[in-house]
């Protein structure tokens, strides 16, 4: 407790010193306030953007859940969704959150390799269950594998 205190003394110290100082250069004192200025104006912009991608996400999660009731008809039937539509409708909300990870790697350049390279190491660590390809894009029908050599 006592170092973080002098080390914080220090870094004020420090600081006091630096800012006591006389501007030698007026071309860096204006770069340097370019920069700030366009830094802080930067920030402002990712969290107004964060903010704004908050709202997004709960439009869409109301969304969900809205289309949810729909199909699992929770306001027509008497009683409650079963265990297997319950867990079909968890799947789906882990596919939305998949979908966006998997649509970002595959516009990345490399990100197929990434996302696969992804999954081999978590089936090497022994992580089961771990899956950042949808399920959509997982299903395979028999007429789209190759026909078995005789």
């Amino acid at each position: 407790m006592q170092k973080e205190s002098v080390i914080l003394n220090k870094l004020k110290a420090l600081k006091d010193a630096a800012w006591g100082l006389p501007v030698k250069n007026h071309r860096s004192y204006l770069f340097a306030r370019k920069y700030a200025i366009k830094t802080k104006g930067l920030i402002d912009e990712g969290v107004r953007a964060v903010g704004e991608e908050a709202g997004e996400t709960e439009e869409m999660a109301r969304s969900f859940f809205k289309l949810l009731e729909a199909k699992l008809d929770l306001s027509g039937r008497k009683e409650p969704p079963s265990e297997e539509e319950v867990e079909a409708a968890i799947e789906q909300l882990k596919d939305v959150g998949r979908f966006s990870i998997f649509t970002t790697l595959v516009i990345l350049p490399g990100g197929v390799v990434s996302l696969l390279g992804l999954e081999i190491l978590a089936r090497r660590f022994g992580i089961k269950g771990f899956n950042l390809i949808p399920s959509s894009f997982r299903k395979r029908q028999k007429s789209n594998l190759p026909a078995k050599p005789e």
